[in-house]
């Protein structure tokens, strides 16, 4: 049975701003700064100054995935099977080795290979109220990105 009291003015509205709160404290997904130990693997064979512009290379090839391809797919998103245009270094920079197409092809492989793990990202809590321009679009890309978890049986 409901009854009305006085004070139901007062609770509803602070029901409905505690749920806003709560629904709004989201989780923002971003690459880590520091390149994983997985993204560039280092040979013994390969003398000091060969290692050295080899890791600078991964570095550049890391800090494209973070400036650009971060945002183009985000965390939990499926990288395409070729990389896409943005994921590119400066040859100019780094010589000749570093845009040929097999070393950015291998770097693309092995950033799809750490895409998912948790250890690539780091996660920082905000409140984030962009959900309320269109709920309804934004409730079904939520059910979509999450429909594996939630139908999953384990």
């Amino acid at each position: 049975m409901f009854f009305r009291h006085n004070f139901d003015k007062l609770i509803y509205p602070i029901v409905a701003v505690v749920v806003l709160l709560i629904v709004s404290y989201r989780p923002k997904y971003s690459l880590r700064s520091d390149m994983p130990s997985t993204f560039f693997l280092s040979s013994d064979k390969n003398t000091g100054q060969k290692k050295s512009v080899d890791e600078r290379i991964a570095w550049a090839y890391w800090e494209s995935a973070q400036m650009e391809v971060q945002w183009r797919y985000p965390h939990g998103h499926p990288l395409p099977v070729e990389p896409p245009p943005e994921f590119r270094v400066n040859a100019q920079a780094l010589g000749p080795a570093a845009s040929d197409p097999a070393t950015r092809t291998m770097y693309w492989h092995r950033l799809q290979q750490i895409w998912y793990s948790p250890d690539t990202w780091k996660s920082e809590y905000e409140f984030e109220l962009g959900w309320a321009g269109d709920p309804l679009t934004n409730t079904g890309q939520w059910l979509r990105d999450h429909a594996d978890r939630i139908f999953t049986l384990h």
